[in-house]
């Protein structure tokens, strides 16, 4: 085993990297940091976020490239089967992976063509259709990491909460409007039906799934008509029940969410500025 000393382009120490390391390129110090189960670093709005923006649901592509770093060593492969507008394939671009998305709405495809043009970024593999269709095709222990944002049931599609608020003592006021836009032009679904469609997709990643290898899933979870859905616990138990083994939940502190004042003098109302990011492993054979 051999340490060597890395630098970043600033020619500042990065730490030391063990060439023992078989699960990504970090140092010690930079693996130290990122066992954290708190994210809570900054990330700008770059790389045409107003133009991502269309899809309520982007991430962060130097969130994804973090997270991606992690878990793969620099030339491996990523997968998305919930490409959305990309921020996963960004952020492999970011790290130095190829990079796989599938992506049922084409609108969002051609939004990440359009950012890679606009930001001279080689665009990665993307696939059009549904997962459910397009996963059976990838070749059996191809893919070193899945990173994915799965549809958070129908937060884009519940009745939103009504379009004033109002303290007592004083006139109602309009609300602040949400940016979060129908994802797809697909009919409500029950939370049964939404875990059930999810089930499917993540039961065709275990072939491609390298074993060993990692999946990190964002989840947000859902405040509703008077109720908390924990739909982290319930898409984790489900993984769970697939054959995966969880490893973590680490939570992204969301610095460009704001507060809102919800339930003001009337009854508790949590105003969620985080998401869980689910870290699973397949079990080697």
């Amino acid at each position: 085993m051999e340490k060597i000393e890395l630098f970043d382009e600033h020619g500042n120490s990065r730490g030391f990297y063990s060439t023992a390391n078989i699960l990504n390129d970090l140092t010690g110090k930079e693996w130290l940091y990122w066992t954290k189960s708190v994210i809570d670093k900054p990330y700008p709005p770059n790389l045409c976020h107003k133009l991502r923006n269309q899809h309520g649901g982007q991430k962060p592509p130097d969130l994804c490239a973090d997270l991606i770093k992690v878990f793969t060593k620099e030339g491996q492969v990523v997968l998305d089967p919930l490409m959305g507008v990309g921020g996963t394939l960004l952020g492999a671009s970011l790290a130095g992976r190829r990079a796989i998305g599938i992506e049922l709405e084409p609108r969002w495809i051609e939004i990440y063509r359009e950012v890679c043009k606009r930001e001279n970024l080689a665009v990665q593999t993307t696939y059009q259709g549904d997962s459910r269709k397009i996963l059976g095709a990838l070749a059996d222990d191809s893919i070193d990491l899945v990173l994915t944002d799965v549809p958070y049931w129908n937060m884009d599609k519940l009745p939103k909460s009504t379009g004033f608020y109002k303290k007592v003592g004083e006139r109602a006021k309009p609300k602040i409007k949400t940016e979060l836009g129908d994802f797809n032009d697909r009919p409500l679904q029950s939370k049964e039906e939404w875990l059930s469609e999810l089930r499917e997709i993540f039961s065709l990643l275990w072939k491609p799934l390298k074993g060993g290898r990692y999946m990190a899933v964002f989840v947000g979870d859902l405040y509703n008509k008077g109720e908390y859905h924990c739909l982290s616990a319930e898409l984790a138990l489900m993984l769970k029940s697939i054959g995966y083994t969880m490893k973590a939940n680490l939570i992204w502190h969301d610095r460009a969410k704001s507060l809102h004042i919800y339930g003001y003098q009337y009854t508790y109302i949590p105003s969620l500025i985080h998401q869980n990011v689910l870290i699973f492993q397949k079990p080697c054979d």
